[in-house]
């Protein structure tokens, strides 16, 4: 074998390698997440048994991005609409959505659940966990949601139009383009249509990036 030859099957070796690592690792994400997602604790979602869950992961087709499976606690529909190796997103009721992201950390991999209430205006709380569902932390979501005054609005307006939500209400969801990207914004509860029509141009949609340890 010439020279050439020995660099070229060494060259093909060394990217061989890298690929099948790559896979490995991209498969050990998505069974983690997933694996995670089946061992969720009945206190947190009672909806569906565990063997339920395995079953839905296994039937949920991430080319397709949904998936539908009865659940047997209930006998009502729950779905899967978004299946990826970094999130899931389960809607186990008509009134819930739980989102589930793997995100990395200095040592391993953390899980972030975010569960959201919609009754009828929604509600999200951010809880971070270890792989064997020990909570980490819980984020507050309080001072996170901003408002912003548009240049058509006086500072007055402004401060009248904002004093308006006395309940602060806000919504969480991961990107689905960038998992380590936790968008969030105000809901806005107890509001009349003139007050939201009024409220809603102010409301900022706040991007917080994942750290290693939390979202900033």
């Amino acid at each position: 074998m010439t020279e050439k030859k020995e660099k070229y099957y060494m060259i093909m070796k060394k990217i061989f390698t890298i690929i099948v690592l790559a896979t490995i690792a991209i498969s050990s994400q998505a069974q983690g997440l997933h694996r995670f997602f089946i061992n969720t604790p009945d206190s947190i979602q009672p909806y569906m048994k565990k063997l339920d869950r395995e079953a839905m992961i296994l039937s949920a087709d991430s080319s397709k991005d949904t998936c539908s499976y009865m659940s047997i606690l209930y006998g009502g529909t729950v779905s899967i609409t978004h299946i990826s190796k970094e999130l899931i997103v389960f809607h186990p009721s008509k009134t819930l959505t739980q989102e589930f992201a793997i995100l990395p950390t200095d040592s391993d991999s953390v899980f972030c659940v975010i569960s959201t209430y919609k009754a009828p205006e929604g509600e999200s709380n951010v809880k971070i966990y270890d792989k064997n569902w020990s909570l980490l932390s819980t984020i507050d979501l309080t001072d996170k949601a901003k408002l912003a005054r548009p240049d058509t609005i006086s500072e007055a307006r402004f401060e009248e139009i904002a004093q308006t939500q006395e309940i602060k209400m806000v919504l969480a969801s991961i990107d689905k383009k960038n998992t380590k990207q936790l968008n969030v914004e105000y809901s806005m509860p107890l509001m009349s249509s003139d007050e939201k029509k009024a409220f809603l141009p102010l409301v900022l949609k706040t991007n917080l990036k994942w750290d290693g340890k939390t979202f900033n």
